[in-house]
């Protein structure tokens, strides 16, 4: 069985990249339009990256269980032939 991880590979990818993006920013406070619309941008990112992280760890427990599967006694022999 081979193992692939590029999905929740890339998922992490893209959430290092906006955390990164994200760290150290400092929305605006002004009760202002402009201050409201960049905080509720900042909202938006900030559950956008938790729904990511998420999404890893389901991609990640996929490839868990089919290995689990894989790994159960006799069907490692079945599948691979010896």
């Amino acid at each position: 069985m081979e193992i692939d991880l590029s999905k929740a590979r890339e998922t992490v990818r893209e959430l290092a990249e906006r955390l990164e993006a994200l760290d150290g920013a400092e929305p605006d406070g002004a009760p202002t339009r402009v201050g409201q619309r960049e905080r509720s941008e900042v909202s938006r990112n900030l559950q956008y990256m938790a729904h990511l992280g998420n999404r890893a760890a389901v991609e990640i427990m996929d490839v868990f269980c089919a290995y689990r599967e894989w790994d159960q006694p006799g069907r490692r022999d079945e599948s691979t032939g010896t």
